[in-house]
């Protein structure tokens, strides 16, 4: 009979630490494909900053090219006859005739 009740407790044993393990194997599982799930996210996002990075970057270039060209002689003569009406002393300024009013001015 004390045969029966050893065999009997090693196999009780046995099962619950078979159950611990695939109790343990399950969360693993289950944590795994989180993971997964949280990389292919921080995948698509790290993707997501290079596009915006790349664009900046471009954007930033644009700006530099405008500031030096900012700095120019013909962009300071182009600014002053758009915004001023200057002319050079050997130019002659025409202006069109505003329609219904015979003049130009």
């Amino acid at each position: 009979m004390h045969l029966r009740r050893k065999n009997g407790k090693r196999k009780t044993g046995l099962k619950l630490i078979l159950l611990v393990v695939l109790v343990m194997c399950g969360l693993l599982t289950y944590n795994k494909g989180k993971a997964v799930e949280k990389e292919k996210a921080l995948l698509a996002k790290k993707a997501s900053y290079e596009t915006r990075l790349v664009s900046e970057e471009e954007r930033q270039r644009e700006l530099e090219e405008e500031a030096a060209y900012r700095q120019t002689k013909s962009y300071i003569e182009k600014l002053a006859r758009e915004k001023l009406g200057l002319v050079k002393p050997d130019e002659i300024l025409l202006r069109a005739v505003e329609p219904g009013t015979g003049t130009g001015k």
